[in-house]
């Protein structure tokens, strides 16, 4: 079939068959239902396989590849996924976490947060933050790492690393953030008028779910509220047709602001998590590709630092003492 009529049924069956799910006059618990349905039908890429764990004491999903074992993979990423933070799973983005995890060789960490209003902010975080902790605990570097997500996931990813930098624990790898909603506020969305996926008061109502009694300008609910001072190199995608578009555009401009070494990308005439449909359209395909090599780019470089830092320590101790200036220990 042809790309641009793959392309265009892709985003009539999210106009026609998710977007009225996605209502703030629905209830939860239909909305999930729905959104799993629908999502389970998106193209898993073939050799990956998925299993459940508990990451101190949080359900979450490794994603492999058949070949991958954990002495062989010399990456993570901890993907947080969307959802307005009241529905999703990790079973929902299979689509992508999947080829991310064939793509770059890495596990993939997808921790299956909890959800609000049953469990409103700070618990989506405290999960994150515990499954962060727990992957280094299993030998991998922070290095090693990379933080990624999409929508609510992407700004509870970026969330993730400014608590990080409070705890003082060191920041992973990069991060890549998919559309990431980080102003909780609504006050500065897009005006698009066709967004084939996104009504603004679905938005809102997530928004009041997740955050309960703080305000929505709390730096770690709208990150975009926050100093983003020494967090990791990041990518962002976003779309021209969603109206989330300006939280892209405008966190990209705060990290370069900050000193964050960033890259952003707007894929034309494509809707809110168009990445969902990687394997069917090719632009969701390519942009989970780029994804992926920036992830694994990144993390590689990090890695060849790491060695090179290591046998320079090596060598200074193999000197031995007659090495040491007298002044050193006059």
């Amino acid at each position: 079939m042809n790309e641009a009529i793959i392309t265009k049924v892709a985003r009539l069956a999210v106009k026609t068959c998710l977007r009225p799910a996605l209502h703030s006059s629905r209830p939860i618990a239909t909305q999930r239902l729905w959104s799993s349905l629908a999502t389970r039908t998106l193209v898993r890429p073939r050799g990956v396989c998925f299993a459940r764990c508990d990451i101190r004491g949080v359900p979450t999903e490794i994603v492999r590849t058949v070949l991958n074992t954990r002495d062989s993979s010399r990456w993570a990423v901890l993907y947080l996924h969307g959802g307005a933070f009241i529905i999703g799973s990790p079973v929902s983005h299979r689509s992508i976490t999947g080829r991310l995890a064939k793509l770059t060789g890495a596990t993939v960490f997808v921790p299956d947060y909890r959800l609000a209003p049953e469990h409103p902010f700070p618990a989506a975080m405290e999960d994150a933050i515990a499954c962060y902790r727990g992957i280094l605990e299993q030998g991998y570097r922070p290095g090693q790492i990379a933080v990624a997500g999409d929508s609510a996931g992407g700004g509870l990813a970026l969330s993730l690393c400014l608590r990080l930098r409070i705890e003082g624990l060191a920041q992973p790898g990069c991060a890549a953030l998919i559309s990431p909603w980080a102003d909780l506020t609504q006050t500065q969305l897009a005006p698009v008028a066709n967004d084939p996926l996104l009504h603004e008061e679905w938005l809102s109502s997530g928004a009041a779910a997740y955050r309960g009694c703080r305000s929505a300008e709390h730096p770690l609910i709208s990150p975009l509220y926050a100093r983003l001072d020494g967090l990791p190199r990041t990518l962002i995608h976003a779309a021209s047709e969603e109206i989330l578009r300006n939280d892209s555009k405008r966190l990209a401009a705060a990290l370069r602001g900050a000193g964050v070494s960033v890259e952003y990308f707007e894929y034309p005439r494509m809707w809110h998590d168009f990445q969902l449909y990687a394997g069917l359209v090719p632009d969701a395909t390519q942009s989970v590709v780029e994804i992926a090599h920036f992830i694994q780019g990144t993390l590689a470089s990090a890695d060849a630092r790491a060695r090179v830092s290591s046998a320079g320590a090596d060598a200074i101790l193999h000197q031995g003492p007659a090495a040491i200036p007298r002044s050193a220990v006059s």
